[in-house]
């Protein structure tokens, strides 16, 4: 009675956090990059070059017409997606490596994969629940390892079907990012070469998948493989251009594990507890009631809302990483002499996981890294699965899922007390306001009035949907999505890097003469990060002259952002005759390529600006 007592209760407290985050995904909306988020995904189609070189937009596009732009669904897509397919991929783990019934491995295995809820955190400076080229990156490592355990399994159906997934999971790793889906590729290699039932046939069936996806892609975004490429190579040039930390010199790095001494202590203790409950074989009775103990707090925690640890990413990474090197003294060692090679490679596989999901990023990896906690749990799984005797396998495994339940508690609630880049604590957003698609969300009162006032001055100044405009203040591209506009050059014109003036010149270099004509330009002097508006305006023959104060807009102050103090925004509207201002942005455009035609240093010069 006691152990289906446990079982309820891990079912009951995954699906509390599960229901609780999608619960929340009609709160908020980030100021400073979620705007950009929903614009590649709105209309992927409007832009010749991708930010961070990620067509994520195109992959999403499809499930925003499907939802009908409602922001809440889609979040609640994406997070059932991941969960989801977390799910399967902790159950196959499970059902490969552990001798339990299939009733304890849905109900363990689901427990385990709430770990992957942590991706949703609004918190640690990255934003999840909209999707984005986070989310689908994990989303493809997720399907590309369930097609390998798939693959791995006896039977033409499994395998064929794991061929598929590793196909399909591998384009959308490449769509989100392309340096992820390198390592990745090189992991399924690998897999396939080390597997005792490898067959040629099964790489080559994925690696046929994948292509004919990204050659159908590459048709229907560019008219083919030439445009396509080229897409990829201009995205990739200017991020070099920009300097914002992903350099190929910089891809390959170790950064910097962040954490402190009290943390370190902390998550020392986490992990003892925990191997203490996996590794102890007597008092089970004791051990039962501690663990009804845990997901009780576990409940209360989610409920109540509370964060009484203050979690940081480190964590996730550390309390599974002290928990493998613990077991290694068991028993002299018998941990490591009682391993296969199977859960050896799988192991380490799922330990580098989450640094690959983060090759190429410009943030520090452990903090992208933690987005995927998941796999770091799982490789302890598959560590410790020669430990699991008859009979204790359910134990143990229940000892992974509580503390697997309570790390998932503790990192949503700490989003949801301290969302970045907003008004501190979601729980008090009051202010219910409609947005585009039909969708509705639930914001702070200051946000909300700052959208609302921007909105109903833009409009009564004469900005209309789908208006062009420049968007020059280097941050917060959600007003854009709010005002329904269609962003310039790219959906966001990031600022504050020594190339952002330079890739906003190229960006609209690469836009009609007759959009940036009549397009309305958005500014913030007094942001830290605004974009030079004389430089970039005269790249297409406009000036200050030919602007007009139309709206002023005061943003929300935002403590612990790049808006602590909300920086006055003008709203200028252009004045000049749409003739004359598309004539002076052709001669200004000539002019810009004769004198580049006279540079000597022409490698400095990409080669789709001189095409332009």
């Amino acid at each position: 009675m006691l152990d289906h007592t446990l079982m309820a209760l891990t079912a009951g407290t995954t699906a509390i956090l599960f229901t609780r985050l999608l619960y929340y995904s009609s709160y908020g909306l980030d100021l400073k990059t979620e705007g950009f988020y929903l614009l590649s995904i709105a209309n992927p189609f409007l832009y010749a070059i991708n930010v961070s070189v990620s067509l994520f937009g195109f992959v999403y596009h499809w499930l925003y017409e499907l939802v009908g732009g409602d922001i809440a669904v889609l979040r609640m897509a994406n997070i059932t997606l991941n969960m989801v397919l977390g799910w399967i991929l902790s159950l196959l783990v499970i059902r490969r490596l552990w001798a339990v019934g299939w009733l304890e491995s849905a109900v363990l295995s689901a427990g385990i994969a709430s770990l992957i809820l942590c991706h949703f955190s609004p918190s640690w400076g990255l934003w999840g629940r909209t999707p984005t080229h986070y989310s689908l990156t994990s989303q493809s490592i997720l399907m590309v390892m369930i097609g390998l355990l798939l693959a791995d399994w006896p039977g033409r159906i499994h395998r064929g079907v794991g061929s598929i997934l590793v196909g399909v999971g591998g384009w959308c790793c490449f769509m989100a990012r392309p340096p992820t889906a390198a390592a990745i590729a090189a992991v399924v290699i690998l897999r396939f070469a080390v597997c005792r039932r490898r067959s040629p046939l099964l790489m080559l069936g994925a690696a046929l998948v994948a292509l004919t996806l990204l050659s159908g892609t590459a048709y229907m975004i560019d008219g083919g493989i030439t445009g396509f490429v080229t897409r990829i190579v201009n995205s990739s040039a200017m991020e070099i251009l920009r300097a914002d930390g992903h350099e190929l010199s910089l891809m390959f790095r170790i950064d910097r594990l962040p954490t402190s001494r009290a943390q370190f202590a902390i998550d020392v203790l986490a992990a003892i507890a925990l191997l203490l409950s996996v590794l102890m074989r007597r008092h089970r009775l004791l051990l039962s009631l501690s663990f009804a103990a845990m997901l009780i707090v576990t409940i209360a925690i989610a409920l109540l809302g509370t964060d009484p640890v203050g979690i940081k990413p480190s964590t996730l990474f550390l309390v599974p990483a002290f928990t493998c090197i613990g077991a290694t003294f068991y028993r002299q060692g018998s941990v490591l002499r009682t391993q296969t090679p199977t859960t050896i490679a799988l192991a380490l596989t799922f330990l580098v996981l989450p640094h690959l999901s983060a090759l190429g990023s410009g943030l520090n990896y452990w903090l992208v890294g933690s987005m995927d906690a998941l796999f770091w749990m799982l490789a302890v799984v598959a560590f410790l699965s020669p430990l699991a005797q008859r009979g204790r396998g359910v134990a143990m495994l229940l000892s992974l899922t509580v503390f697997a339940q309570l790390l998932t508690a503790l990192v949503i609630n700490a989003g949801i007390l301290n969302p970045w880049s907003e008004v501190k604590d979601l729980r008090a957003n009051t202010a219910v306001m409609p947005m585009p698609g039909g969708g509705k969300l639930v914001l702070s009162q200051s946000f909300h009035d700052y959208l609302t006032t921007a909105k109903a001055l833009a409009r009564a100044a004469g900005l209309k949907v789908g208006s062009p405009i420049l968007y020059l203040t280097g941050l917060a591209p959600s007003l854009m999505y709010v005002l329904e506009t269609r962003a310039l050059g790219s959906p966001w014109l990031i600022g504050g890097y020594p190339g952002s003036n330079a890739v906003a010149v190229q960006a609209l270099g690469l836009e009609n003469c007759a959009d940036l004509a009549k397009a309305w330009v958005l500014i913030e002097p007094g942001a830290p990060s605004h974009l030079d508006q004389p430089s970039i305006m005269a790249s297409f023959g406009a000036g200050q002259a030919d602007y007009v104060v139309a709206a002023t807009f005061e943003p929300p102050i935002i403590e612990g952002t790049a808006y602590p103090n909300g920086p006055t925004q003008f709203l200028l509207k252009p004045v000049r005759p749409a003739v004359q201002a598309e004539q002076s942005c052709r001669e200004a455009r000539i002019k810009a390529a004769n004198h580049n035609e006279n540079e000597q240093d022409g490698a400095k010069i990409p080669p789709f600006w001189r095409a332009h």
